[in-house]
């Protein structure tokens, strides 16, 4: 493919956001366990398509490396291999792994936010994660994963070369810090699509396919049910019946506010509804020397206006993070899509 054609397909996938989309789609079906994947990721798209269900199939490689770098496929067909079902138990905690310096959750921080698997996940899914990663290391000539065999790890370098070779095209490239290989083992115990050997010692961080399930599983399960339990303390959503709080709550997306940050800003209009999963904001008014209500807390929420006009209210105070803080946040067209119109309550 030549580099106007690999510009037009990239802007072609930007322009409709296909990659972040895809990616939402199976991080999904991971939290839910499906038996039938493909199902849910075909519901998920659905809602975006306009007359017609378009068939995507959104297959990763197993050997990836950051940013827009070409990725390697074995040759042939991939095997199929059938998912193991996973219960994760009500006593079940994530596991915290090795020791991490302000430096090594930077990296893998860094890692993450551009990986294509885990990018699009919340920002307290890739905490849970980080604290699970674990470090192992490598003395030269070591074959960190060999093509052809089960896979359930994924492996992110952290310091030395790797060289990647696949049977018959011999060396496809070097792997050194920062490259990620081994995406499809936390799906599934795909066989390994390429070989990985350490050309000098090295150290990567690890993570498997039992922890990386079991941390998304668990905690949708649990974040469902905070979620669930917010939405029924909002006045204006008390009508809505359990199961439509549910649908709801799984469309909540996190954000992350640094301490001093605005969330909102009074007199602008705006559509999103936000509730606070942590930390603590205070709300302020041009004119007012004081704060114009109580602080705000973790299961409190703001915005709610914005869910009942047409055309998005008014700000009527600017809201500001005193802490790191974390929000909820849905869209009014969001909101309308699932649920309808919202009416203001009679009393």
């Amino acid at each position: 493919m030549g580099e106007e054609q690999l510009k037009i397909v990239k802007d072609y996938i930007k322009k409709y956001n296909l990659e972040d989309e895809l990616s939402n789609a199976v991080n999904q079906a991971i939290k839910l366990d499906s038996d039938d994947p493909y199902r849910v990721i075909s519901d998920y798209l659905r809602k975006f398509a306009k007359e017609q269900d378009e068939d995507e199939d959104d297959d990763d490689d197993d050997v990836m490396q950051e940013g827009d770098e070409p990725v390697m496929r074995a040759a042939g067909r991939r095997q199929q291999v059938a998912a193991k079902k996973f219960e994760v138990p009500d006593d079940w905690s994530p596991p915290i792994r090795a020791e991490k310096s302000p430096e090594d959750k930077a990296f893998l921080e860094g890692v993450m936010a551009s990986n294509k698997l885990m990018k699009n996940l919340s920002p307290s899914d890739r905490d849970q994660l980080l604290k699970a990663f674990d470090g192992e290391s490598f003395d030269a000539g070591t074959a960190i994963i060999t093509q052809g065999d089960g896979g359930d790890k994924f492996y992110v370098l952290a310091s030395g070369t790797c060289d990647i070779t696949i049977a018959g095209k011999g060396s496809v490239m070097k792997a050194t810090k920062g490259i990620a290989f081994g995406e499809l083992a936390l799906l599934h115990g795909a066989p390994r699509a390429a070989t990985v050997t350490a050309e000098e010692p090295v150290t990567a961080w690890s993570l498997d396919e039992i922890t990386f399930k079991m941390i998304l599983m668990g905690k949708a399960k649990k974040d469902t049910a905070d979620y669930t339990g917010f939405l029924g303390n909002v006045p204006i959503l008390q009508h809505l019946k359990e199961e439509e709080r549910q649908e709801m709550a799984g469309c909540l997306k996190e954000e992350v506010y640094d301490e001093n940050k605005n969330i909102i800003c009074e007199g602008d209009s705006g559509t999103t509804f936000y509730l606070i999963r942590d930390g603590e904001v205070k709300c302020t008014k041009v004119g007012h020397a004081e704060e114009v209500s109580k602080r705000l807390i973790a299961g409190d929420f703001f915005g709610e206006l914005a869910l009942l006009s047409a055309d998005g209210d008014k700000r009527a105070a600017t809201v500001t993070a005193v802490k790191k803080t974390t929000v909820l946040v849905m869209q009014k067209p969001e909101f309308t899509r699932l649920l309808g119109e919202l009416k203001p309550p009679q009393y």
